[in-house]
């Protein structure tokens, strides 16, 4: 019995005891100072740069909180929510018909005529978007590459269309270009979804703010050395791009997102992700007009326009790099 005890007293704190037993850690938030609570202990396992942060005998540890002035409550919510759950969710939220956003996607073309500028613009046929939408590198959200592993229709969600690589729900032609399809598709990994098509009920949200806040915990996560919440909102941000139907006025939510990644320092992978996209949708299966959309950009950052020339120079000479 004695031998019992000594055991029992000699267990080693579970990891809920510990969360448990810490007094959470305050963040005060952005520039309204937003106070935001988490359990130290939590943040310290995915963080070292933040538990040397609350644990040290720096100003921060002594006076029990840490300012992140720098960021925004949506960001550190999101990274909260990771802290917790291992996961993140950001609301896609419709804008009003006729609202412009700071970011907004009516910056790249006016125009009076509503539903020509609303009308769903073609998917890309170059081999750069094949490689960019089943790249690894990013997490293989898009479109899949074909897998020697048989599926049965009855257990498949998505297919694939060889045609135009556009991914659509299992039944039927493809949505997109109405290609015939009669062969099982390819399959997924369960814990890698395919690419869903973002709002598929209007063409007339505007994504540029949604796009903007996955880059912006990518670009948290990478200054807080937080490893796998960049290798997430990495994952969704190529998801939603890969999901995105474009249209003349969308392209703006593009422009907003690729100023946001290239106006500021900012991770270097961050920036290849949106110009080796804005490179593989320079495509006339999408647009004739697409360079003249990007141009006043290009004329902008020199950065992007250096970086959009190397991804379009190496799918002139038949690389597949992006």
């Amino acid at each position: 019995m004695t031998d019992i005890m000594n055991n029992t007293i000699n267990m080693k704190a579970s990891v809920y005891e510990e969360i448990i037993t810490f007094k959470p850690f305050k963040f005060v938030v952005g520039k309204e100072r937003k106070e935001v609570y988490m359990h130290s202990a939590l943040v310290a396992r995915w963080s070292r740069v933040l538990d040397k942060m609350m644990s040290s005998p720096f100003i921060e540890g002594q006076q029990g909180f840490a300012v992140l002035a720098d960021e925004d409550v949506r960001t550190v919510a999101a990274f909260a929510e990771f802290v917790y759950t291992g996961d993140y969710h950001l609301p896609s939220v419709e804008a009003p018909l006729d609202s412009k956003t700071e970011h907004g996607g009516t910056e790249s073309h006016d125009t009076n005529d509503c539903r020509d500028s609303d009308k769903v613009l073609g998917r890309p046929l170059n081999n750069h978007w094949t490689a960019f939408a089943t790249s690894e590198e990013y997490g293989t959200y898009g479109c899949r590459k074909p897998s020697s592993n048989p599926v049965t229709p009855s257990t498949a969600r998505f297919r694939l269309c060889p045609k135009c690589y556009w991914i659509f729900p299992y039944g039927g032609d493809c949505t997109s270009c109405g290609h015939k399809l009669d062969a099982p598709p390819a399959p997924a990994p369960p814990s890698v979804p395919l690419a869903p098509v973002l709002n598929p009920g209007s063409m007339r949200t505007d994504y540029s703010d949604f796009f903007i806040a996955h880059a912006k915990v990518f670009a948290f996560a990478d200054c807080y050395g937080i490893n796998a919440l960049m290798d997430l909102s990495m994952r969704r941000l190529h998801q939603a791009l890969c999901g995105f139907r474009l249209s003349k006025t969308r392209v703006g939510d593009i422009l907003a997102l690729v100023r946001f990644c290239y106006e500021r320092p900012g991770p270097e992978k961050l920036k290849r992700l949106v110009a080796s996209y804005s490179a593989a949708i320079m495509d006339p299966g999408v647009s004739n007009l697409m360079p003249d959309y990007f141009q006043q950009l290009l004329k902008e950052r020199g950065d992007f326009a250096a970086d959009m020339a190397w991804f379009l120079a190496s799918r002139a000479a038949g690389s597949t790099k992006c």
